[in-house]
C-alpha cells in the first residue's frame, strides 16, 4: 500500500482551510466543556424549607415566613431562596409587615 503524501497535505490543507472558514463565518463562538460526574456532594447536604403565611387582620396584611434550614447552608443561600421566593410570590421584604424567622441546624 503506497501512501500519497502530497495527496494527503492537500486534504488536511483543505480540510483545515474548510474549519477556518466555517469558524469565521460563523463569528464569535465561544465553547465551554465539562465534565460532572455527579452531584457536588457540598450541594447534597443543604437542606432550606421555606414556609410563608399570610393573615389579614382588619384591612391589614401581615406576612410570617418561617425559614428551617440544614446541613452546610450559609446565609447567602438562605437570601438568594428568599429572594427567589420574594420574587415569585410578589412580596416585599422591606414590608414593616413582614415577620421572617430562620433557624439553621448544623
Amino acid at each position: 500500500m503506497k501512501i500519497e503524501y502530497k495527496s494527503m497535505l492537500l486534504g488536511v490543507l483543505i480540510g483545515a482551510l474548510g474549519v477556518f472558514t466555517i469558524l469565521l463565518i460563523v463569528g464569535d463562538v465561544e465553547t465551554e466543556f465539562s465534565i460532572n460526574t455527579g452531584n457536588n456532594i457540598k450541594d447534597l447536604n443543604k437542606n432550606i424549607d421555606v414556609s410563608i403565611e399570610k393573615n389579614v387582620e382588619k384591612d391589614r396584611v401581615h406576612t410570617d415566613v418561617i425559614v428551617k434550614a440544614s446541613g452546610d447552608v450559609t446565609k447567602e443561600d438562605i437570601d438568594k431562596e428568599l429572594d427567589r421566593l420574594f420574587k415569585e410570590h410578589d412580596i416585599n421584604k422591606k414590608d414593616s409587615n413582614i415577620n421572617i424567622d430562620i433557624t439553621i441546624n448544623g
